[in-house]
């Protein structure tokens, strides 16, 4: 057996692992209507995945994090974390509370979006975002400091166009960018069984666009500021996202460049003594 993957071709191992998270995921739909065991079921599969490919360095978990300043994110379906951060909390559903500083990237897992989930993605991005500038080199977009954000979409309610043009209207890439990746089309959008696409804003230099916009003929719609619009198909979406993952992960670790100094400082932002004295005890 060649174990070398070549560009453009499936990924054996990944696509049993997708069909496994998609059976986990059609199983939780048939046997409940409560949205909360469904997305519960959701995630759960895809961390799983996540704990077991990925390397030491990096950790996945559900919950949320805690900015220096005290303030608690919004429930976040999937973090991948940089390991050497201890846990503030761990409950015992798995889910945690972690240090911001820790946080590598964010995911947003449906297993069915619709069109009209897209506008709820974007908001929830934008203050998940918001808090994440707390800390300074975060702050930066331009750079690989800040935690990357994703949303994947198990399937897709409504048809591939009509989520194109959600996702273009509700992306605000200059300022909360996140990737959208779909692990399965339906028949409706594309006969081939079992391909996925990843939509995408991808930044142009401001001093390129005119020529860019003339050469490709790109529509309005498709543009956002210095950003354009693109979509690709995958035969294994779910290893183009590990894949980029990994990838990614590590040039945000190498610009962020925390070495274990830094981390011991900042774990001094987030935990404090528990030290009482002695006097106080018997008053």
């Amino acid at each position: 057996m060649k174990y070398r993957r070549e560009h453009g071709t499936r990924n054996p191992v990944i696509e049993q692992e997708e069909k496994s998270i998609l059976l986990a995921v059609d199983r939780a739909l048939s046997s409940s209507s409560n949205s909360q065991t469904i997305g519960r079921n959701g995630e759960l599969p895809l961390v799983d995945f996540l704990n077991r490919y990925l390397p030491p360095t990096f950790k996945a978990v559900s919950g949320h994090f805690l900015t220096p300043k005290g303030n608690i994110s919004p429930q976040i379906d999937v973090m991948v974390l940089d390991s050497r951060y201890p846990l503030l909390a761990e409950n015992i559903d798995g889910s945690v509370l972690a240090m911001l500083h820790s946080v590598v990237q964010t995911i947003e897992v449906k297993t069915n979006m619709t069109s009209t989930d897209l506008k709820k993605i974007a908001s929830d991005t934008k203050k998940i975002r918001i808090l994440m500038n707390e800390v300074d080199s975060f702050a930066n977009q331009e750079s690989f400091s800040p935690p990357t954000a994703m949303v994947l979409a198990y399937r897709i309610k409504n048809k591939l166009d009509t989520v194109e043009q959600s996702f273009c209207k509700h992306s605000e890439p200059d300022k909360f960018h996140f990737d959208l990746t779909i692990l399965r089309l339906s028949e409706t959008d594309l006969k081939h069984q079992n391909v996925g696409c990843e939509l995408r804003f991808e930044p142009v230099q401001a001093e390129d666009m005119p020529e860019f916009k003339e050469k490709y003929d790109v529509p309005d719609e498709y543009l956002n500021g210095n950003f354009v619009f693109g979509i690709r198909a995958s035969y294994t979406p779910l290893s183009d996202v590990y894949y980029s993952m990994v990838q990614t992960g590590y040039y945000t670790l190498g610009a962020r460049d925390f070495g274990f100094n830094d981390i011991g400082e900042h774990v001094m932002d987030y935990m404090s003594w528990s030290t009482a004295r002695w006097n106080e005890l018997y008053e």
